[in-house]
């Protein structure tokens, strides 16, 4: 490691920065201790508390939950960092971001019980003695990026994430929460200083060949790091150069990862939302350490809270767009970033109607040692949770950069919702293989799902989860619509786009358009018809003799009944159900398949899969109609589905239904439709 003078502006001395550090933490809290504010937490959120208090407890005992572990696992004491039993790459970077450290800091200054402290510290030196980082440079003197792009080296406990992450989400709150009652020495800060800073050059230095263009949320994470650590410690020799690089990619990764719309560029909720907080935090860092972020930043961040709305389900939960989570990284992780920022809780107030004050409490538990004036928090709180306020925003939100498009029938959780998009080329590898796929739910709960996440490991179960069999889409003869080689890999994407989205009186609808099955063309609208069930429209042109075609349907269901000469499915779920109704020519068959709402959780689930073969070349039209019921109601029956065309432009789709006939006419774009009583 480096020595002091090699990392101390001159005439600075280890015993100066300590003292600057008391004096600039005393300045944040405003006369609170972190000791006091832990009691005003404790009585604002007792259960907060106590489950922080029970959770450090078990970390002492070198007991916590990591990616693959089904329960409390054994991490060792001391700490076996470089044990990995599990296989999940995820459990090595998470076990070194150090995040069982916040938990004992926050529980020491909760209860004063040097216990927690003194655990910290023997795992700090334990961890910096047995892993050094790798060189910076290789024998030749160039910049080993490699070494700090992944898992192979070290485990991947010197990747520029981790670096990132433990710089501006574990190691700061070691000193925030030891440091006011004289817990931590010279000796301790010496050691830091050295280790930061080569955690600041990896950031400085590495993180910007990895992500040339500033176009991830990898980079957020990084950036926020080596901000944090450079504002806590402006004696470093530098730290203003590292400040001032941080803060210029902060803006250039504003500009290069929101659209226009407000969505971050990767198109996944729970990402989405976590990148709501990683931009909102150099905003709460300004007020703390006196540097300014742009207007256009600020204003940028204000519109990606619309995104996050939009991106809301009805009942709560995010779309599982991706590589989103549904129920974590949620509105109310952006709604409390957006408050922390703003002081604005308007869209508290709008989460509050999709989620419980648990979900909201579970978000501010791991902000709120920030929050600058508590009792003003407080008595938020007490206003906020007799206010919930539905949205005052369209029911269609066309995100044309991000290739999506949501759509509702009201702001209500009993809702009709669809996710509709057309992404290809995909802009990263947290996208999933579904073009022209959707997302469809109503009364309460998802209907027709996505598969989600599950985990990032590469193996059979990511296959499946980001595979187009799994997800609401069209294939044909059975085909992948690009190579799928590993699960950060995929082959060449051609093209695909969102070509129109309204609302009139009777219809909410999008239409998308791919060219993955060239020669053939695919061009599927999706529509919420009277407010009352899901039209799907699937047209192929310039297709080749003698393909299949395979038209899926994934029910959130593990109970799900079939009839073939009726063409027709229904799933037999607890809540609301969905029956789908396809023309004679198709087949349905069940596939057993999986939904995830979290990491390393999944359920049990069917999917629908209609399917005709032997086609005649050319063009082809077909509607399928998703009628969804709430709970204790059955879906209306559809008959007599056929589709015509009209012109080479224009499709036209017939159906029956509760004796009335429903005639969808595609043209081009847009899409209109008319109905009659059957006599």
């Amino acid at each position: 490691m480096p020595e002091m003078t090699q990392i101390l502006k001159e005439g600075i001395t280890v015993k100066d920065v300590l003292e600057n550090l008391k004096v600039g933490e005393e300045q944040f809290r405003q006369g609170l201790s972190y000791r006091e504010r832990g009691k005003i937490i404790r009585r604002m959120l007792p259960e907060v508390y106590e489950a922080c208090v029970n959770k450090a407890e078990n970390c002492l005992k070198g007991l916590t939950i990591l990616p693959g572990s089904p329960s409390l696992h054994f991490i060792g004491n001391p700490v076996k960092w470089h044990e990995n039993i599990y296989g999940d790459e995820e459990y090595s970077y998470q076990l070194n971001r150090m995040d069982h450290w916040r938990t004992m800091a926050e529980a020491y200054s909760f209860t004063g019980d040097r216990r927690f402290a003194q655990k910290i510290l023997e795992e700090f030196y334990d961890w910096v003695e047995n892993c050094p980082c790798q060189p910076l440079y290789d024998e030749e003197g160039r910049l080993a990026v490699e070494s700090f792009g992944g898992y192979d080296c070290n485990q991947g406990i010197w990747r520029s994430l981790e670096v990132g992450i433990r710089m501006h989400q574990t190691w700061p709150y070691v000193i925030h929460h030891l440091i006011e009652d004289g817990g931590l020495d010279e000796k301790f800060l010496e050691t830091y200083l050295r280790t930061v800073y080569q955690h600041g050059r990896i950031l400085y230095l590495v993180a910007p060949v990895i992500w040339p263009n500033a176009d991830h949320n990898h980079y957020l994470m990084e950036n926020n790091g080596l901000l944090y650590l450079s504002c806590m410690f402006p004696e470093l020799k530098d730290a203003g150069i590292w400040r001032d690089h941080a803060l210029c990619q902060m803006e250039r990764s504003m500009d290069a990862q929101v659209t226009e719309g407000g969505g971050q560029i990767e198109g996944c909720a729970s990402y989405h939302n976590g990148c709501v907080y990683w931009f909102a935090l150099p905003i709460c860092l300004s007020k703390k350490y006196g540097f300014a972020m742009s207007e256009h930043y600020r204003e940028q961040l204000k519109k990606m809270m619309l995104y996050s709305v939009h991106a809301t389900r009805p009942w709560g939960g995010n779309c599982a767009w991706g590589d989103s989570n549904t129920y974590t990284g949620t509105l109310t992780m952006g709604a409390f970033s957006y408050y922390l920022a703003f002081k604005d809780a308007t869209y508290i107030k709008n989460a509050l109607c999709y989620y419980g004050m648990e979900d909201l409490k579970t978000q501010m538990v791991k902000q709120i040692w920030e929050v600058e004036e508590l009792e003003d928090l407080e008595r938020q709180l007490k206003g906020i949770g007799k206010t919930a306020i539905l949205p005052a925003l369209p029911k269609v939100s066309w995100q044309k950069e991000l290739k999506q498009v949501f759509m509702r029938t009201d702001w209500s959780g009993n809702a009709l919702y669809v996710m509709f998009a057309c992404r290809t080329p995909v802009q990263n590898l947290h996208a999933h293989m579904d073009p022209a796929g959707f997302e469809f739910g109503a009364y309460g709960r998802v209907l027709l799902g996505d598969p989600a996440i599950y985990h990032y490991k590469n193996d059979e179960a990511r296959r499946n989860l980001k595979s187009i069999h799994w997800h609401n889409c069209l294939t044909l003869n059975h085909e992948d619509p690009w190579e799928y080689i590993g699960s950060w890999e995929y082959g060449r994407q051609k093209q695909g786009d969102i070509l129109h989205a309204e609302q009139d009186s009777r219809l909410i609808y999008a239409v998308g358009e791919h060219y993955n099955y060239e020669p053939a063309v695919h061009r599927r609208a999706v529509a919420i018809v009277d407010g009352k069930f899901l039209a799907v429209m699937d047209v192929l042109t310039d297709v080749p003799e003698d393909t299949s075609v395979q038209i899926n349907f994934h029910m959130d269901s593990a109970q799900v009944t079939a009839d073939s000469e009726k063409s027709f499915a229904a799933s037999a779920a607890l809540g609301a159900n969905v029956a789908v109704y396809g023309d004679r020519r198709f087949k349905p068959a069940l596939v057993p398949a999986k939904i995830s709402t979290r990491n390393n959780v999944w359920h049990d689930t069917m999917i629908v899969r209609f399917e005709a073969d032997h086609l005649e070349g050319g063009r082809h039209g077909f509607l399928s109609v998703a009628c969804p019921a709430p709970v204790g109601e059955t879906a209306p029956e559809v008959t007599d589905i056929e589709a015509e065309f009209l012109s080479d432009k224009t499709v036209q789709f017939r159906f029956v239904m509760a004796g009335c006939l429903y005639v969808l006419e595609l043209c081009g774009n847009r899409l209109s439709v008319r109905s009659k009583e059957m006599k």
